[in-house]
């Protein structure tokens, strides 16, 4: 628990004072609980130019940090895609036996 808590004691310790001053308090108070271990993109963009430059890149979250969600993101909508086309083609398939059928004893 202490080295948890040196852990995250010491990313609040690299953030410089003026950039954890502009910071806005939740986000400043997720990070010294422990909470959050990066300070969001969004709150990075907010911050002055100067500023954003000081900070360490380890410390920004960004949604970009791992290219596998992207990729399993993709394979999740091409399934999606897949699941629906071959959905459809089953209905297609039924129907058209029903139309058949249906055709089949009008003529009767």
């Amino acid at each position: 628990m202490l080295r948890l808590l040196v852990r995250f004691q010491s990313i609040v310790d690299k953030i410089p004072e003026e950039v954890l001053d502009r910071l806005p308090d939740d986000i400043r108070q997720q990070l010294e609980d422990g909470v959050i271990d990066k300070i969001p993109q969004d709150v990075v963009d907010k911050l002055p130019e100067g500023l954003r430059d000081s900070l360490p890149t380890d410390l920004i979250e960004a949604a970009s940090a791992n290219p596998l969600f992207a990729v399993i993101g993709v394979l999740a909508l091409i399934g999606f895609g897949y699941g629906v086309f071959k959905s459809a083609m089953k209905a297609v398939v039924f129907f058209a036996a029903v139309a058949a059928i249906a055709w089949f004893f009008f003529l009767k």
